[in-house]
Order: structure tokens, then sequence, then C-alpha cells
């Protein structure tokens, strides 16, 4: 199986792109997929935050500083999935080298068939390097006019740069008619929606508390389009919506298959 490193992106905050990217994460290393989470967005550093993880001593901006190894950040999260989170420290954020972070990620590639960054939203010198050091990059939009200039702007600068647009995760619907239509995004952008996930209550909740929805809240819409989501770079091909609770079902029974077959 071929190694694979996909940025989640967004061209704006308030997607719920960390959401996304920290319960994908998780739902593939349910699977049996070896995956490592890493956070890219190295200045805000909320990955280890909704993940739980209590103490992180040693985190990104050690490595990124030549402090300290890979091995050394990463950290046991939930599902058996592993995590690379960033540091809170201001002060060393002046002092970090931006370009060893494609090293970073090409190390975490050899050793795991999903390297996840959560990278940061827009276009900055950080969100450049992250999604560049990506292979491929799913990108999470609001299905509201708004977001669609700068979601486009990342699609442009992934695809100048060898990174293949694999999907659209559209996350936060509201059922509102001036929403845009799924077959509308797949029209512009020239790919899938892979899933689309309403706004759900439960995924907020779930980052209040420093608790994963996948894990909280299994049953809930949000972890339903996940598990879509997750079912789709697995397989290969996506779930139609169905019952609550069937989806999550269908996505057991591929782990299933894929464990047997590994």
């Amino acid at each position: 199986m071929v190694n694979r490193v996909i940025a989640i992106a967004s061209g704006k905050g308030g997607t719920g792109k960390s959401s996304v990217a920290s319960n994908l994460g998780i739902a593939l290393a349910a699977s049996g997929r070896r995956t490592t989470i890493v956070d890219g967005d190295i200045t805000m550093a909320s990955l280890g935050i909704m993940l739980g993880l209590k103490r992180m001593p040693i985190t990104i901006h050690n490595v990124l500083m030549g402090e300290a190894t890979i091995s050394e950040a990463t950290y046991d999260g939930p599902h058996g999935v592993k995590v690379v989170p960033a540091g809170l420290s201001l002060e060393r954020i002046k002092r970090i080298d931006y370009e060893k972070f494609r090293g970073v990620v090409n190390e975490l590639k050899k050793s795991n068939e999903f390297v996840i960054v959560d990278c940061p939203p827009g276009l900055e010198r950080d969100a450049m390097i992250a999604l560049t050091s990506s292979d491929e990059a799913l990108l999470v939009i609001n299905p509201e006019p708004s977001s669609l200039a700068d979601a486009l702007k990342v699609k442009a600068l992934a695809e100048s740069n060898g990174v293949k647009l694999t999907g659209i995760v559209t996350n936060m619907r509201m059922g509102e008619k001036t929403e845009i239509r799924n077959e509308e995004l797949e029209k512009l952008f020239g790919v899938k929606v892979i899933t689309s996930i309403p706004f759900d209550k439960h995924a907020k909740k779930a980052s209040s508390i420093q608790s994963p929805a996948y894990v909280k809240f299994p049953e809930s819409d949000f972890v339903q389009g996940i598990s879509e989501a997750a079912a789709f770079l697995i397989g290969g091909k996506p779930i139609k919506k169905v019952k609550k609770g069937i989806v999550r079902k269908i996505f057991e029974s591929i782990k299933g298959v894929f464990k047997a077959t590994s």
C-alpha cells in the first residue's frame, strides 16, 4: 500500500477543519491503518488540546528548532492514532525553522499508512508549507458563498505545487436555501464532495470538553460524516447517506475486510 500524506486545508478559519482532521485521523487509526496526525498550525496549536492530551512537554516546535526528534514529539491518541502536537509558547515560534516541516512529514510518511496534516487556514507562509508538504489535500468548506473565493485560492496553490485535491468535505450544513449545493461545488472545484456534514452541536461540545467526537459521541451526525470520509479514503469510493448509525456499521465492516487482507 502507498503511504499517503493528506493535508486537511481550508480557505478561512472557523470551518471546523481541525475537528475534521483530528477525528478523521482517529477513524483511520480505528480501521487498523497506521496513522499519525500532525499539527501544522504551529501558531494556534489546538490539535493536542482537542484530542485531550494532558501533558505535551515536547512538541513539533522542539523538532523544528532542532531540540528533539520526531519520535520524542509523538504521543498516543485514541484508537491507536499517533499525534504530533504543536506547542503553546509564542516565544518559541520566533525561533522555528518552518522549512524543516517538510522533512518531518517525509520522516513520518516512512512508517505510516496515513499522515494527516492539520493545516493553518488561509495562505500565509506556514499554511503554504504545511499544504505543500503533503501529497494530496482534502478541502473543508462551509457551503456558503463567502467561503468560496479563499477555498479556490487554496485549490490553485495546491495544484500549482503538485498537491492533488482528493475531495471536498462540506461541514456545518444548516439546510438553508442560500447554501451552495454539493453538485455546484463539485462542478466549481472539479472534485467530489466525499461527505457533507450537517451542523452538529456534538462536534462543538466535544471541542469544549477536549474529547474527540469520535470517542465521546460515536453515533452523532458529525461522526457519521467523518466515517464516510474515512471509508472513502480507505475504500476509494464514497458511501451514500443513510440512516443514523448505519454508516458506522458499514465502516466497521470495511475495517474488518481490510484487516483480514492486510
